[in-house]
């Protein structure tokens, strides 16, 4: 059967008529052909989208030819946690369905989410990544559906519904997996985007550490203890740290069991402080310069008052005791006052001190020195020539020169003499003893109940790298970025959706490090088939190459080598279909 097109005229117009035609033959042999059923006119069926239709249901029933490969990979893992977070249908459930014949909201999300995992490709090259893959085998969704307008229709229509998505999804992956959410480590990042962009609510003009300011999009991320993404939410990119922090308080809240959040320096304002403690959730934020912490500690505490506290950090525990990181540190109450209620709020501050740290702050202050001195030479050298011809312009020159790290570091003098402008120079040292006194000092605050010490409230937070490693994994191992996208609908929805994908990887990592023996490591995973501790990204390259055959007797599964049988064993997936035997290997070579 197939379809034929069938043109009339009528009163001199023409008109074109959509046919279902078999193809027969006659007694004699001869082949025939014989209209079933007139579909409708071509143009009607267009405008009304039943002809979309139409194609969607012939594309869910096109089955590939015997002989035809399609790429598996990582596709294995990531429909084993489509399935067990039912994310495409709590997204059905939740947006407005067109019809069974086309791709639903759920599919398209799960498309692209499986792109992201596998082999991120923008929009328009989606559906050519899939039609090499195996994903309507494994999740039934047709590549030749995957076209970019299709998938951006869908992505306007997932923006409204994203926030109350991520935490059904959240609350999913918590209840399935056992996810310990009494700890969600909390920090922003920011997306740069290129394009103009001057009508958009979303790409803003923004700071971005160690960036300067441009174009981006701020995002908000929550990761469990182990590395899970539990919470991520585009923000604008002009949008204050401490806006959008307040704005997630209640979704934090709803996510964190026992209601500890751990968040980065962003927060450590009294201002936010006491917001997030009216919220009802404990913190551990490390304090900002500007709430003088520093003097307070010269002031009240003094290098006297740190006893040795026992944390090594993860990557120093095979050094020399002598080549570690010293940290010491001491406990004290901290009182504050609410600015929006004027109640007051009562803290535990832990000063540390890091030998590390202090180490890089001298050395950072000496460069930052030495690079002013040079600068300084630069002046004197040209004193009386055509950029420094006055006392007034030296100075303004000097006064820029001496600022930020080293303001008040290096004393000057100027004058003016025979009408020519003279300069001197020369280190503070006593400014410089004082600022060294604090040198490798910070301060964490809390407001957890119960007995603590400053050694535990370290050790908790320490592990913020967790939630800084899943920004990595979002823009580089996802790529997230570059984003070229029409409107701020798409933009929000799809940074939403790479989101989703980053919980997925998250999920594939913790699943299987909790399965994992202490004492074991997983062979295959680095180059040379060296052994490692299993990450989400060394996982999924692990999957790179696995593919499928059509045979007159059914789908068959490359054979999969030792890393790729450990990996679904200890994660408990069953391939769907059955592995080739060995003399059946013909197309792949062999695999390690």
């Amino acid at each position: 059967m197939y379809v034929k097109r069938h043109a009339v005229v009528r009163r001199g117009k023409r008109y074109v008529y959509l046919r279902l035609v078999q193809a027969y033959r006659d007694e004699h042999g001869r082949v025939r052909h014989r209209v079933l059923r007139t579909l409708g006119r071509e143009d009607e069926l267009k405008a009304s989208g039943q002809l979309e239709q139409l194609m969607g249901s012939f594309a869910r029933l096109d089955p590939p030819l015997a002989g035809v490969r399609r790429e598996v990979g990582p596709l294995l893992l990531a429909a084993h946690f489509l399935r067990e977070l039912d994310l495409i249908a709590t997204i059905d459930r939740a947006l407005p369905q067109r019809g069974r014949q086309q791709l639903s909201a759920g599919e398209v999300c799960a498309a692209l989410i499986c792109s992201r995992l596998c082999s991120p490709s923008p929009l328009y090259d989606v559906a050519g990544w899939a039609s090499g893959t195996a994903l309507q085998e494994l999740a039934g969704i047709p590549p030749q559906l995957l076209g970019d307008d299709r998938l951006g229709r869908g992505l306007e229509a997932l923006a409204v519904h994203a926030e109350p998505l991520r935490g059904a999804l959240a609350a999913r992956a918590i209840e399935r997996f056992g996810i310990d959410a009494g700890r969600l480590h909390v920090d922003l990042t920011t997306l740069r985007v290129a394009g103009a962009y001057e009508d958009s609510a979303l790409v803003a003009k923004g700071w971005g550490q160690g960036q300067g300011v441009a174009r981006q999009v701020r995002a908000l991320q929550a990761t469990s203890a182990d590395g899970v993404s539990l919470y991520l939410r585009p923000d604008p990119g002009n949008a204050a740290e401490v806006a959008l922090i307040g704005a997630s308080l209640e979704r934090l809240k709803a996510l964190a069991s026992t209601g500890l959040v751990i968040c980065d320096a962003a927060c450590g304002h009294p201002k936010t402080l006491a917001q997030i403690a009216r919220s009802g959730l404990d913190f551990i934020v490390p304090l900002r310069a500007s709430t003088g912490f520093r003097e307070r500690y010269l002031t009240d505490v003094g290098p006297a008052a740190l006893r040795p506290l026992g944390y090594v950090a993860e990557r120093q525990r095979d050094l020399p005791a002598e080549l570690r990181t010293r940290y010491r540190g001491v406990l004290r109450d901290w009182q504050i006052t609410d600015p929006e209620t004027g109640e007051p709020l009562s803290l535990r501050v832990a000063y540390i001190h890091s030998s590390e740290e202090a180490r890089e702050v001298a050395a950072a202050r000496e460069r930052a020195l030495q690079k002013a001195e040079q600068a300084l030479g630069r002046v004197k050298r040209g004193l009386g020539g055509r950029h420094y011809k006055t006392r007034r312009q030296v100075d303004s020159r000097i006064a820029k020169i001496l600022t930020g790290q080293v303001e008040g570091l290096i004393q000057t003098k100027t004058a003016t003499r025979a009408g020519k402008p003279t300069l001197t120079f020369q280190r503070n040292h006593d400014a410089i003893a004082r600022a060294a006194r604090t040198d490798g000092i910070y301060a964490l605050a809390t407001n957890l109940p119960g007995r603590l010490t400053a050694n535990r409230v370290l050790e908790l937070y320490k592990h913020q790298q967790t939630v800084e490693r899943r920004h990595r994994d979002y823009k580089q191992t996802l790529k997230v970025r570059p984003i070229f996208l029409h409107n701020d609908d798409r933009i929000y929805a799809l940074t939403s959706l790479v989101g989703l994908a980053l919980l997925i990887f998250g999920l594939t990592e913790s699943q299987l490090r909790q399965a994992l023996p202490d004492d074991e490591q997983l062979p295959g995973l680095l180059p040379e088939g060296r052994a490692a501790k299993p990450t989400g990204r060394n996982i999924l390259a692990a999957f790179q190459g696995l593919g499928i055959t059509h045979t007159p007797n059914g789908i068959r599964l490359d054979r999969l080598t030792h890393t790729q049988r450990r990996i679904l064993e200890l994660l408990q997936i069953q391939p769907p279909w059955p592995e080739q035997q060995h003399h059946a290997l013909t197309n792949r070579g062999k695999r390690g």
